[in-house]
């Protein structure tokens, strides 16, 4: 019986063996030598180095607020100002019912920082403090000096807090924490409410300070909230808005019968941060400094968001001459990451994990761009074309962001060297942690969804990681002999 069945087999490998023998004939000893396909594959060296950004670019509506220590990265600071949308003013001008009654008596205000989620130590002790704003120019790049808009030496308001309620029980605050928003309630002078009464009831002649935006900017510039006190915790603040509270006297008819009765009721009136007036975030680091000092180690670094990212230097000339006339088809850029020191508490996550964003339709990931597109490519809101910019997300099982193929970017600068009649520069490529919004997209025929990114930001929270600064790249390259 094995008899039978060896055989067979020892003849199918002969024939096998000799039709093998047969395709690699035709398929290569009849092409004239200057049509035959010849590969380049090299690996080679590359260096990177810590830059900072001046300036990063962070409209938006939602911001940071605290201060937040990493022992191995430095210190953070988030402060923001606002402007408020005229959202709902007070009702029905003033109507006296009873003789001395104040009507809309401002009784308190406060401004309301509502946050859902937050940093570091949810018991750590932290200050808050208000000061107005002079006058707020559209600049959403955070290296905006608050000593020029601000009057710092006016204080509006202040407030001592923890980002966890300790008068909700353990239980309870668990329970609620995905769903409820936090509130840093943050007390501001009766009188200021009583001018934004006085610009109120000026509405009823189609002026003051409630007719429009601008004319509530006008009126009041805005708010500055810069942390005063801790560095243990940041607030991921998701809305902004101050409540004027007020009493109103109301009248009614009693029960069963026409006669008038008179009461009072609490009411509050509500100016917003909204999409329509402006939010200038700021973010400042300290004890960082290291970072960008050279170094003889193999590492360079990012750290978020103030703009400490690692820049990666291609030789483009040198590779161009190593592969000739060939065109690159596969250029591999991996980069590894040093281990997270686990044992320091409150330590900033890694960038570019690829997990959601807050509580909005985003993602993390780390961009591989152009240098001098940066600028562009952030107030255009554009996502990633593979073509003159990447993106990519940290790789657990590696410990490494990988970027498979830029060989368009590379293989570009060398056609526009041509067309230009000039050599091919090196290209200073940036890593960035950004934080790419998307909507799922569903086949009508498979029923498959999947993601599609619709607009990019720099990444808003803390992060920082350590990445070795000697690279290597994997070259592919084809073209005829």
């Amino acid at each position: 019986m094995k008899a039978k069945i060896f055989l067979p087999f020892v003849l199918l490998c002969l024939f096998c063996w000799g039709c093998n023998d047969s395709l690699d004939s035709i398929g290569t000893g009849i092409q004239p030598d200057e049509d035959k396909i010849k590969v380049f594959i090299d690996t080679l060296a590359i260096e990177g180095k810590t830059v900072k950004l001046d300036s990063i670019y962070a409209k938006s509506v939602n911001g940071l607020l605290g201060a937040f220590y990493d022992p191995q990265y430095g210190s953070l600071q988030a402060s923001y100002a606002c402007q408020y949308y005229p959202s709902e003013g007070f009702g029905t001008i003033d109507s006296i019912y009873t003789p001395g009654f104040e009507a809309n008596k401002i009784d308190s205000m406060r401004l309301n920082v509502l946050y859902a989620s937050y940093y570091g130590d949810s018991l750590a002790p932290m200050e808050v403090s208000v000061y107005p704003v002079v006058k707020m120019d559209k600049n959403y790049y955070t290296n905006v000096d608050p000593a020029l808009f601000c009057d710092m030496n006016t204080l509006l308001g202040r407030q001592s807090y923890t980002a966890r309620d300790l008068n909700i029980s353990d239980s309870a605050n668990l329970a609620n924490q995905a769903t409820n928003y936090k509130v840093v309630s943050i007390p501001l002078p009766v009188e200021l409410g009583k001018k934004f009464l006085d610009e109120y009831r000026k509405l009823e002649h189609g002026q003051g300070a409630y007719s429009s935006p601008e004319a509530m900017a006008e009126f009041f510039p805005g708010t500055y909230l810069v942390p005063t006190f801790g560095k243990r915790c940041m607030l991921n603040v998701e809305g902004t808005a101050i409540y004027i509270y007020y009493t109103r006297e109301y009248k009614t008819k009693k029960v069963d019968s026409d006669v008038d009765s008179v009461y009072t009721r609490p009411n509050a009136s509500i100016l917003n941060v909204t999409k329509e007036v402006l939010q200038l975030n700021r973010y400042t680091g300290a004890n960082d400094a290291f970072l960008l000092e050279p170094t003889q180690d193999d590492k360079m670094y990012l750290k978020t968001p103030v703009g400490i990212c690692s820049q990666i230097t291609i030789p483009v000339s040198e590779m161009a001459d190593a592969v000739g006339d060939r065109k690159f088809s596969g250029v591999k850029l991996s980069i590894e990451a040093y281990p997270k020191d686990t044992k320091k508490p409150y330590a900033f996550d890694f960038p570019g994990l690829g997990t959601q964003v807050g509580s909005v339709m985003a993602t993390s990931k780390l961009l591989l761009i152009e240098a001098d597109s940066v600028k562009t490519f952030f107030e255009s809101k554009r996502t990633a074309d593979n073509k003159t910019s990447f993106v990519t997300v940290f790789n657990s099982k590696t410990h490494s962001y990988t970027f498979d193929n830029i060989s368009n970017v590379i293989q570009n600068e060398i056609e526009n060297a041509k067309r230009e009649n000039r050599e091919p520069q090196d290209l200073e490529l940036l890593l960035l942690p950004v934080q790419v919004s998307y909507y799922m997209y569903t086949n009508a025929y498979s029923y498959t969804s999947y993601p599609v990114d619709i607009t990019s930001a720099h990444y808003l929270y803390p992060s920082a990681v350590t990445l070795r600064k000697n690279l290597k790249v994997e070259v592919v390259a084809v073209g005829l002999q």
